[in-house]
C-alpha cells in the first residue's frame, strides 16, 4: 500500500461526526485547556496507533494475527471476539450519528428509514470496494476535506470569529477525563491499524502515514466540535440543523459515515476469520453488515451521547492493556535478537 493511500486512508478515518461530537464534550474545560488536552491526548494515542502499525508491518501479520502471536491462539480468539464486538458497535455508532444528522436536515424523513438507507450504503460500499486501498476512497477523502473546510468557514462567519473562546460551557469535565477521551479515539483504531499496515510498502508507510493522517485530521475534528460548543453553537447536530449549507453538510455526514464505517466492517471481517475460519471476506462483511443494519434501525437515538462516551472509555480500558502486552512482547523479542546476534527476523 503506497504512502499516499495510507495517509488518505487514515485521514478519512478521522473525518467523522463522532470525532466532532467528542471534541464538543470537552467544552466545560474552556477552549484553551480542552485544546491542550486534545493535542496531548492525540499525540499519545496516535503514537500508539503508529507503533501498532509498525509491529504488524514488521511481522507481516494483520492486527489480530499480531495479537495471537503474543497471546497464543486462544488468547488471540478472545481479543478478536472483543474486537468484532467493538467494530460492530462503531459501525452502529457511525450509522446512528449520520442518520441523526441527516434527519435534522430533512425532518420529514423518519430516523429508522434514514438509518436503514445509510447502513445499506455503508454495506454496499464495503462489499464493492472489498479492501479500503482503492483510488475511489482517496478521491472521496479529498472531497470530504474540502467540504469540511467549507463548514468551518461557515462556523467562523456565524460565530463572529470566535470571541467566546475563553467562555467555558457548564457541566463537569476534568482535565484527565478530557485527556482520556482525546486518547480514546485513536486508540479505538489500534486493533485495526495492523490490517492495513501489514500491506504497506515500508515502515514509513506503516507508521508515519497513519500518524500524520490521523493526528492532524482527528485533532482538527475535535477542535471543530469544541469551537462550535464553546462559542454557543450547541453540539454538532444543532449546528448542522441550522447550517446554511444544507447540501454540503449532508454530503459531509453521508461521505464521512461511509469512508469511516466501511473500515470497521472490513476489519470486523478480518477479526471474525480468527474466530471462525471463513475464506471469503465479503461473506463475513455481509453477515456482520446486515446485523449492523438491523441494530442501527432499532437504536435508541436519544441515548447517543451517553453511549458514545461510555463506549469510548470502555474501548481504551480493554485494548490499551492488550496492546501494552503486545508492544512489550515485541520489544522483548527485538532485544533478544539483538543480544543473541540472531539475524532471523521471523522471531519478531
Amino acid at each position: 500500500m503506497k504512502k499516499s493511500t495510507m495517509l488518505l486512508l487514515w485521514a478519512g478515518a478521522a473525518i467523522s461526526i463522532s470525532e466532532i461530537v467528542t471534541g464538543g464534550l470537552l467544552a466545560p474545560l474552556g477552549f484553551a485547556k480542552a485544546a491542550l488536552a486534545i493535542v496531548l491526548g492525540h499525540l499519545a494515542g496516535t503514537g500508539l496507533l503508529a507503533l501498532g502499525g509498525i509491529v504488524s508491518f514488521s511481522r507481516r501479520k494483520n492486527a489480530m494475527e499480531t495479537v495471537a502471536a503474543t497471546f497464543g491462539p486462544w488468547g488471540g480468539k478472545a481479543v478478536a471476539l472483543c474486537n468484532v464486538v467493538q467494530l460492530i458497535g462503531w459501525t452502529i455508532v457511525m450509522i446512528v450519528q449520520g442518520s441523526r444528522s441527516v434527519a435534522l436536515l430533512f425532518p420529514a424523513l423518519p430516523f429508522p428509514l434514514l438509518a436503514g438507507i445509510l447502513a445499506l450504503l455503508v454495506l454496499a460500499w464495503a462489499l464493492i470496494l472489498g479492501s479500503p486501498a482503492q483510488r475511489l476512497n482517496d478521491v472521496v477523502v479529498l472531497l470530504l476535506a474540502l467540504l469540511c473546510a467549507a463548514l468551518f468557514v461557515e462556523a467562523r462567519l456565524k460565530m463572529g470569529g470566535g470571541q467566546a473562546l475563553a467562555i467555558p460551557v457548564t457541566g463537569g469535565m476534568g482535565f484527565l477525563l478530557a485527556l482520556e477521551l482525546s486518547m480514546a479515539m485513536p486508540i479505538s483504531w489500534l486493533p485495526l491499524v495492523g490490517d492495513y499496515a501489514c500491506q504497506a510498502d515500508n515502515k514509513i508507510s506503516a507508521g508515519a502515514m497513519p500518524f500524520a493522517g490521523y493526528f492532524v485530521t482527528s485533532t482538527l475534528m475535535y477542535l471543530f466540535g469544541l469551537y462550535i460548543n464553546v462559542n454557543g453553537g450547541g453540539d454538532i447536530f444543532a449546528f448542522i440543523a441550522a447550517s446554511s449549507f444544507r447540501l454540503i453538510a449532508g454530503l459531509v455526514v453521508i461521505l464521512s459515515t461511509v469512508t469511516t464505517a466501511f473500515l470497521d466492517l472490513y476489519s470486523a471481517a478480518k477479526s471474525a476469520r480468527v474466530i471462525v475460519p471463513v475464506k471469503n471476506d465479503r461473506l463475513s462483511i455481509l453477515i456482520i453488515g446486515l446485523f449492523a443494519v438491523a441494530a442501527s434501525v432499532a437504536f435508541p437515538v436519544e441515548r447517543y451521547e451517553a453511549f458514545l462516551e461510555t463506549f469510548l472509555l470502555a474501548i481504551g480500558r480493554v485494548f490499551l492493556p492488550v496492546y501494552g502486552v503486545v508492544f512489550a512482547h515485541y520489544f522483548y523479542k527485538k532485544l533478544t535478537v539483538l543480544r543473541d546476534g540472531n539475524k532471523n527476523k521471523e522471531c519478531l
